[in-house]
């Protein structure tokens, strides 16, 4: 982003001063950028921690990690067994590893990821420019999204996430990408030229074409 900001940056510079300092155009517009890219970060990463919270679906491996004293022959099939004592010595200790084993709904890593990439992607599209090849920025575009889906993929072949988990983290990472690009970014705005004023402009500005009656 900061590059690109940079190559965008206005021909005249803009007067912003901040504690006596005068900051570059370049650099302003790469705050108001990432300020926005950061918040809509935030949330969709507490969007993610309020349902892995409020849901508490277990994850693909619980059973190993836990072994429930009802995995010893003597449960009844087919019934929900809400009272069990995880039994595994190697974990049973392990309060963080007790608590991440209920919170596999959505997939942080997939919601996270694709915000990220997805946002970044459509970036590129609005703020990028080019001379030379288009393939360039496509190439940068799938690049991040297929980056995104490998670290989805990851999480079921780790057995850390059941499909739907990261279906549904895909799925709001990328919503929340498209809302704050569309409604809270200015991506979708022209990018604003600072030129230099015409000589009469500045003669009209100064007072000097006016008529005398």
């Amino acid at each position: 982003m900061s590059v690109t900001e940079y190559l965008n940056r206005p021909n005249v510079p803009r007067n912003i001063v901040f504690l006596g300092y005068q900051i570059p155009n370049w650099f302003y517009n790469f705050y108001c950028t990432f300020g926005i890219f950061a918040f809509g970060a935030a949330c969709s990463q507490l969007t993610t921690d309020v349902l892995k919270y409020t849901v508490g679906r277990l994850r693909p491996h619980f059973i190993t990690v836990c072994a429930p004293n009802v995995c010893n022959g003597s449960f009844i099939p087919y019934k929900y067994y809400e009272n069990f004592t995880c039994t595994n010595p190697l974990y049973i200790n392990d309060k963080r590893i007790m608590k991440e084993m209920r919170l596999s709904f959505p997939s942080g890593h997939s919601s996270f990821s694709m915000y990220t990439m997805l946002y970044f992607a459509i970036y590129l599209q609005r703020r990028m420019t080019w001379d030379g090849s288009k393939l360039l920025k496509h190439t940068l575009q799938f690049l991040a999204v297929l980056s995104s889906l490998f670290t989805a993929m990851t999480r079921v072949s780790d057995y850390k996430h059941h499909w739907s988990d990261v279906l549904c983290g895909l799925t709001l990472g990328a919503t929340v990408a498209i809302i704050t690009a569309k409604f809270f970014s200015n991506l979708f705005s022209p990018i604003k030229e600072f030129k230099k004023p015409e000589p009469s402009e500045l003669s009209a500005l100064n007072g000097n074409n006016r008529t005398h009656v």
